[in-house]
């Protein structure tokens, strides 16, 4: 990131369709699937004023409040990096595009997917990267007005056959100073075609078993493991990561070893399916990473 006096930085081209999606499966998660832009926006004499909201949503697609709640998560996600008041990106959030499900969806769901989406955002252009993307085909609109923006995914991607891959474990711990520990359990399932979905993850702990930003960790480091072995933008294979089981410390764990606990379970599941067998508990110490992510 730059340093504090450049802040705010005019970032040179826009990032376009940041996805962000929650998924209710589990009962633990609110439903909310959003898209948004995160275009460049001038800066003006006050440096701490360089962020900006736009919905452009009909309230018809989605209820006001839920637009709202999704620009108040976005922007606090990238006012949390601020100096002196400033953010590190003059950015105006520009939402495009979003689905909701009565009854399942809600305002905290929406300024949690916010957050996701600028936190994705700030990836891409930290690491020059384009986004990466859990749905290649929307749902239907709910009202016929809307004119639902174009997303740039092949409408015709295919995902290889994937077998499921059950319990895959993870425990990375230790007992020295500045331990880690992170343990989780996840199955890998295939996605129906009809779904329109690359990556669905369903956490069925609720947050007095496992904080929900370590259960977010994981889901990202999946997420990114699944990628790295497709384009970096789509995943090999259009899978369902259901985490049902984990453990965690009060001192000793931390986002950063829940993240990389979800990259090894996404790579043994490949493991798996490329080499066939059942998936072998994973350590600290253990890395299997498959020859070829092709099935």
């Amino acid at each position: 990131m730059a340093r504090v006096r450049e802040f705010p930085i005019v970032i040179e081209h826009p990032i376009r369709g940041v996805q962000a999606y929650l998924s209710s499966r589990g009962g633990v998660r609110p439903y909310a699937l959003a898209s948004a832009d995160f275009e460049p926006l001038p800066v003006g004499e006050d440096r701490t004023d360089a962020l900006a909201f736009v919905d452009e949503v009909p309230a018809g697609e989605l209820p006001p409040e839920f637009a709202a709640a999704f620009g108040a998560g976005a922007l606090a996600e990238l006012r949390q990096w601020s100096r002196g008041g400033v953010p590190p990106y003059a950015l105006r959030v520009r939402l495009r595009d979003a689905r909701w499900r009565e009854g399942e969806s809600s305002e905290a769901g929406f300024a949690w997917a916010g957050r996701r989406a600028a936190f994705e955002a700030v990836r891409c252009i930290e690491n020059r990267d384009r986004p990466r993307l859990f749905v290649f085909r929307w749902p239907a609109p709910r009202t016929a007005t809307f004119s639902p923006p174009g997303h740039d995914v092949p409408q015709d991607w295919t995902s290889p056959a994937f077998r499921p891959i059950r319990d895959v474990h993870v425990r990375l711990v230790t007992t020295a100073a500045c331990g880690m520990f992170a343990v989780a359990t996840a199955d890998f399932e295939p996605l129906a075609p009809e779904s329109g979905l690359l990556f669905e993850f369903v956490c069925e702990l609720a947050d007095s078993r496992l904080p929900h930003v370590f259960a977010e960790a994981f889901e990202r480091g999946a997420h990114e493991s699944l990628c790295a072995f497709g384009t970096s933008r789509l995943p090999t294979v259009a899978v369902r990561v259901r985490l049902h089981d984990a453990k965690w410390h009060e001192v000793d764990s931390s986002e950063y070893y829940f993240t990389d606990a979800g990259r090894r379970a996404a790579a043994e599941a490949l493991r798996c399916q490329v080499e066939g067998g059942p998936p072998v508990p994973l350590d600290r110490l253990s890395a299997r990473w498959p020859e070829s992510a092709e099935t």
